[in-house]
């Protein structure tokens, strides 16, 4: 056996370092040309790769060729990408994060004091509204500091009140993050944010496809997007249109729409199934042949030995929950980071109300959080006729969206083990535990060891008890 390390990620200015220093340009698209020739090369890697590093256009070559003209789109995603996004809108940072084959670290508004900086959308500016939109930026950013010392003089730390004054933050605040993604997906990115209804998320698009084509013209060469990309959103104005005027209900922040019916009949099943030979359906029936008491011996044996860090066996994955839940922005921006689920997100919805920290109500400044988001909701309502989407600048971290959220028993283990815990972010820890109670309704067996990394020893105690 020979494990080689082929390359990693390198940063730009010791790239272009190296590029004076060979002679030649440095290109991820090496990597992708020579893995593509694995399968019908019978050379060593190694070869192929030093083959591919000495020929740079024989190598871009032939991945328009194998990528585009064959279709092979998985040889693209061997190049990978660092991209350091700066100044962009807390509003923008969620649109680009919401694509799943990417990794993201942003600019954490739960640790850092926040100032002043914020985005100023053209949409807005050319609406007339510049000059109302600066003005509440300001007063939001005055009423963050007010809340941020109310919070504060309660005896709460530093990190607590940074982490709950943010509430009052607009979408437009600035942010920052660094992301990590492959050529093939990246294209992808380029594509759908080129059709974004926001400028700034059009804007992005040309700035990433200007910035990877330079660097990797053979593998991102089409950043338009589709003719079905530009109808989306149209399509979706339309199908929104049929629900304007409603009135949004009174609802719990999660509710559970659907889930797997017999889940630990269905769960013992796939067990059975991936541990011998027979058959789903003949698993099936000896999951229901066994009484629930065995059942749940069966499935709880999956669970021994397990540690807080550890993964649940890949049979939990064909249990599956589907949820409403009713969330801020700064609960999203916890929720956003889970991209193994599938989440159906709504834009901001004031008439959803605010959520409110309970160190805000300990302070006695829930009527300054009010005030403040009332007088975001006012120019937003003003706003929408005129700005459209960008309206939802105005908006502050505490208003409120729907998200569908369809997430399997697995990654709801991944899900409770950070959001359940004792260190999460208030709301999110919430979510979440109301997500885990409903789930050990539907599947108490499975769902055993559902819950924070804090209460886990208590958990797997209950469980060897049992």
């Amino acid at each position: 056996m020979r494990v080689r390390l082929g390359g990693y990620n390198v940063d730009t200015r010791t790239i272009e370092e190296l590029s004076r220093g060979f002679g030649q340009e440095v290109t991820p698209e090496v990597l992708s040309a020579s893995y593509a020739r694995i399968s019908r090369d019978p050379r060593d890697v190694t070869v192929l790769r030093e083959e591919a590093r000495r020929e740079v256009d024989r190598a871009r070559r032939s991945n328009r060729a194998i990528v585009f003209g064959l279709g092979h789109s998985s040889v693209a995603e061997h190049a990978v990408f660092n991209f350091d996004i700066m100044d962009v809108s807390r509003l923008a940072v969620e649109a680009v994060e919401h694509f799943r084959l990417a990794s993201f670290t942003e600019k954490s508004q739960r640790y850092i004091r926040l100032g002043k900086d914020f985005v100023r959308p053209r949409e807005i500016t050319e609406s007339g509204f510049g000059k109302d939109f600066e003005r509440l930026v300001s007063r939001l950013s005055d009423a963050y500091l007010e809340l941020f010392e109310a919070i504060r003089s309660t005896g709460a730390d530093e990190g607590t009140a940074q982490e709950d004054a943010r509430y009052l933050m607009p979408l437009a605040t600035a942010a920052q993050f660094g992301m990590t993604v492959n050529a093939r997906e990246l294209e992808y990115m380029i594509g759908k944010l080129a059709a974004h209804p926001l400028e700034e998320l059009r804007e992005i698009s040309k700035r990433l496809s200007k910035a990877s084509r330079k660097v990797a013209p053979s593998l991102v060469r089409y950043p338009e997007p589709t003719r079905h990309t530009v109808a989306a959103t149209s399509v979706r104005r339309r199908m929104a249109s049929l629900c304007d005027r409603t009135a949004p209900t009174e609802q719990s922040p999660v509710a559970l729409l659907e889930a797997t019916p017999d889940a630990d009949t269905r769960l013992a099943a796939s067990l059975i199934f991936g541990a011998g030979a027979a058959c789903y359906d003949d698993a099936l029936e000896m999951a229901k042949r066994l009484g629930r008491r065995e059942r749940a011996r069966l499935i709880t044996r999956s669970l021994e030995q397990m540690e807080p860090w550890d993964g649940v066996w890949r049979e939990f994955e064909n249990i599956v929950f589907i949820f409403e839940v009713v969330v801020s922005a700064s609960c999203y921006a916890q929720l956003k980071r889970h991209r193994m689920t599938t989440q159906i997100v709504q834009r901001y919805d004031p008439r959803l109300g605010i959520s409110i920290p309970q160190t805000v109500r300990d302070a006695g400044s829930v009527g300054r959080m009010r005030e403040a988001a009332s007088s975001a909701q006012k120019l937003y309502r003003s706003m929408r006729r005129d700005a459209g989407p960008a309206a939802e600048y105005a908006l502050t971290n505490a208003h409120r969206r729907r998200v569908l959220l369809q997430i399997d028993l697995r990654e709801l283990y991944h899900f409770s083990r950070l959001r359940s815990d004792a260190h999460a972010q208030w709301e999110i820890r919430r979510v979440s535990e109301l997500m885990c109670a409903q789930a050990r309704r539907v599947s108490p067996a499975g769902s055993a060891l559902l819950g924070g990394k804090d209460e886990f020893p208590l958990l797997l105690h209950r469980l060897e008890r049992a």
